[in-house]
């Protein structure tokens, strides 16, 4: 296994948009570490999508449009879930 770019993945986690980084950024700090590097794959590929296919997702307007895709999605908003009414979320 290759030894895994964290500032990079930090990086390409920052979106631009507000709703996103108040997501994605507490996730890849906090949660993502403690993962599977299966999970970490699976990570790499939603950053894949447009900011505005992350945003539908994230936020139940559209859903996915992979079973994989899915699974992150679910995982990110539930990690969300347990940090909201902390400051920042």
């Amino acid at each position: 296994m290759t030894e895994i770019n964290w500032g990079r993945i930090k990086w390409q986690s920052r979106r631009g948009m507000r709703e996103l980084d108040l997501m994605l950024l507490p996730f890849v700090e906090h949660d993502l570490p403690n993962m599977d590097p299966s999970v970490i794959d699976d990570y790499m590929d939603l950053l894949n999508a447009t900011d505005l296919e992350l945003f539908r997702w994230l936020h139940g307007t559209a859903e996915p449009d992979s079973e994989r895709r899915k699974k992150m999605v679910a995982t990110i908003v539930a990690c969300h879930e347990t940090r909201k009414g902390r400051e920042g979320v």
